[in-house]
């Protein structure tokens, strides 16, 4: 079984991640819409630029996720990872979003310019491509 083809055909499957952060020792988690170039290999995603999540990325940038499940359980886990504000912009990676999901043509022309685009990187992740396999691929 080919680890990145699976890792590639479950993230066109989900939009969502949970994403987890930890400032001081407390951990934090929420769930962010996103989407994957995978020439560049980030996950991107927006946030309101007075958002919280936005302070504690700050602090400390290390970041870990894992995609909702498929619909037979498939999903990607991702730990090491590092977030940090793109030099990208919501509108350079328009159209990537309204692709994945329609909804962000009226999210992006209504409150694009109060968007900050956030880009997670990491290096590896555990890709589980049904409930009874995985792998762990390296980029």
């Amino acid at each position: 079984m080919d680890g990145k083809k699976e890792f590639e055909r479950i993230l066109d499957e989900v939009d969502t991640v949970a994403l987890a952060s930890s400032v001081d020792n407390i951990p934090n988690v929420r769930f962010v819409n996103f989407i994957y170039l995978k020439n560049e290999n980030k996950f991107y995603f927006q946030s309101d630029k007075d958002a919280p999540k936005g302070k504690e990325f700050d602090k400390n940038g290390n970041v870990a996720f894992i995609t909702m499940e498929t619909k037979n359980g498939a999903h990607v886990r991702v730990q090491l990872a590092k977030v940090r504000i793109s030099e990208k912009t919501i509108f350079d990676v328009k159209e990537k979003f309204i692709e994945k999901m329609a909804f962000y043509k009226s999210l992006i022309e209504k409150h694009g310019s109060t968007m900050n685009l956030y880009e997670i990187q990491f290096t590896t992740a555990i890709v589980h491509p049904d409930v009874n396999s995985t792998l762990e691929i390296e980029f």
